[in-house]
């Protein structure tokens, strides 16, 4: 059955789709076949006004509705090309899974259930795509007491899970997080966020260009500086990093305010030291959690040879591989998981992880927008 995921990350780097197809079985591994990939970078102006809403500057509503429909647009534009690229009718795609864009998330405290709010509305995709649309996953786990984050350990256990061995799937997106997956069926997967993946690297890139640069590509600047380990320390010992799972985090946290630490030192040094930064904040995150016998990394961060290299380094026995040693891109793992999420909410079975998001309890999540699909309608046209 094909199903379509899209994925706009933290990163804002742009926007992924992937179509697939789910056999409609549920042994593990899940063997998906990937159909086709398609990426979009964000229109320079959009983007300049997603960075700034989720940087915490004030917009009034106008402005807010009109991003939304600009994002919910971009979605649309992206999932149309690659419907005709594969030559697929909409009327063959069961559903797709839209993750929407972040533009704030607020884990739960003590007094008061979390907050996250993802730009993009699924009514208006399915409605102009005229395929069912499943968005705003979040919203069902943060109603039960949960972070509503991560949402990838899911679709991790169902791709990789590994009847042999423990394995951990790393995705190092704009934040970066973990699952790790027991190899007894009965254990659930251990996961969490472990903090900044490429987020403040791709800042201080673009700060230290005036934007012409959105990031260390194959980590050269990272290799050029000198790490300053004091501040690497000092920023370790933070709230965050203290914190034990489940946690969650993103923009709110690491935004702009937090590249500021590291804009008194040269562009290369600046690097160098946000490198290290997500290097240790990983592998110090992923030995908190447990002991994998190997390491599958996707996402953006996959494609930095020095972050990867530093990684094994750190992890020492743990093999690191990317997700390309199995067969699944590294830029086409965490849409592939939207669609997979999206097959769950179709299929009625509860997808988010209590013990990883901290919830009360399982949830069927998201939101489904259904739509007249072509030639369906009683009076034509």
């Amino acid at each position: 059955m094909k199903y379509i995921g899209v994925m706009s990350g933290t990163s804002l780097d742009g926007i992924d789709a992937t179509m697939v197809d789910i056999p409609d079985t549920k042994t593990l591994p899940l063997a998906v076949r990937v159909l086709g990939h398609r990426f979009m970078e964000w229109d320079p102006h959009l983007r300049r006004d997603l960075l700034s809403l989720g940087n915490g500057t004030a917009f009034v509503a106008q402005s807010i509705v009109r991003l939304a429909q600009a994002v919910s647009e971009a979605y649309v534009t992206l999932i149309l090309r690659l419907l005709q690229e594969l030559h697929t009718d909409p009327n063959a795609v069961v559903a797709i899974g839209m993750h929407g864009q972040t533009v704030w998330h607020e884990p739960p405290e003590a007094n008061h259930l979390g907050y996250s709010w993802q730009l993009g509305s699924p009514s208006w995709v399915a409605n102009r795509t005229r395929i069912t649309t499943v968005g705003d996953f979040r919203l069902s786990d943060l109603a039960l007491g949960g972070h509503g984050a991560p949402l990838a350990p899911y679709a991790h256990r169902v791709l990789f899970y590994d009847p042999s061995r423990m394995v951990g799937v790393l995705n190092i997106g704009g934040i970066s997080n973990v699952t790790l997956i027991d190899p007894d069926p009965i254990c659930a997967p251990v996961a969490s966020d472990l903090g900044p993946g490429t987020m403040i690297i791709d800042a201080l890139c673009q700060s230290h260009s005036q934007g012409r640069q959105l990031m260390d590509k194959d980590g050269k600047m990272a290799a050029r500086g000198t790490l300053d380990q004091t501040l690497v320390h000092e920023l370790l010992t933070g709230p965050f990093f203290e914190k034990d799972p489940p946690k969650s985090t993103g923009r709110e946290t690491f935004g702009s305010h937090y590249v500021e630490k590291f804009l008194h030192l040269a562009p290369d040094d600046a690097i160098t030291t946000a490198s290290w930064l997500t290097v240790k904040s990983i592998a110090t995150g992923i030995t908190r959690l447990g002991s994998p016998k190997a390491l599958y990394v996707a996402g953006g961060g996959a494609k930095n040879p020095w972050i990867l290299s530093r990684l094994q380094e750190s992890l020492k026995d743990i093999p690191v591989h990317t997700t390309d040693a199995l067969g699944l891109p590294v830029d086409q793992v965490e849409t592939i998981a939207f669609a997979l999420l999206a097959r769950a909410t179709i299929h009625k079975e509860a997808a988010n992880l209590p013990t990883v998001t901290g919830s009360n309890g399982a949830a069927i999540l998201g939101t489904v927008a259904e739509t007249i699909r072509e030639g369906s309608m009683p009076w034509g046209k």
